[in-house]
């Protein structure tokens, strides 16, 4: 399903995105269970997400995490300014392999990705105040709480805070 393996880890490869994965985006990215996760109130179609791709700063940059070939998630960088060695990053996990250690272990590759050969000097991440495994995933690969964005989003009927995480290249260096 997916296009070739670029970086691999111990249990998770990222594989580059190809249009015969736009199905598979579309059907677990419209889920609720991700959907409210990622600020994404309308429905995707396969052609917003190509759009979405193709549009974005740099179309290299989104990965769909494998294990053994089979997709378990998506992880995306949604902002990268080369100039200034900045990157925003996104993810989730099919909710059918969430508590296996895969976020984790795909932001790890995905930070590599960003700090090695993008040779960015920063990463950084918003999560709902709600998303607390979203939280401890960022914690686990070295991400810090840098602040709140207070009553930033709408989602499910209600205004909720984000938390923004940051990760420098020399932390993450550090803790290899």
């Amino acid at each position: 399903m997916p296009g070739s393996v670029f970086l691999a880890g111990d249990r998770l490869a990222l594989w580059t995105v190809e249009p015969e994965d736009y199905e598979f985006i579309r059907n677990h990215w419209n889920r609720p269970s991700n959907r409210r996760m990622t600020n994404r109130r309308k429905p995707l179609s396969d052609g917003q997400i190509a759009s979405y791709i193709a549009e974005n700063d740099d179309p290299r940059a989104h990965f769909i995490p494998c294990r053994n070939g089979e997709p378990v998630g998506f992880i995306w960088f949604p902002q990268i300014d080369d100039v200034s060695g900045y990157g925003e990053i996104g993810y989730w996990i099919c909710e059918e392999h969430r508590g296996s250690g895969y976020a984790t272990e795909a932001l790890q590759l995905a930070v590599e990705y960003g700090f090695d050969d993008r040779r960015l000097h920063k990463l950084m991440a918003r999560v709902f105040e709600q998303n607390k495994a979203s939280m401890r995933v960022l914690e686990k690969v070295g991400f810090q709480r840098e602040g709140r964005l207070r009553s930033h989003y709408y989602v499910n009927g209600e205004y909720v805070d984000a938390f923004v995480f940051g990760l420098l290249r020399e932390e993450f260096e550090n803790s290899r």
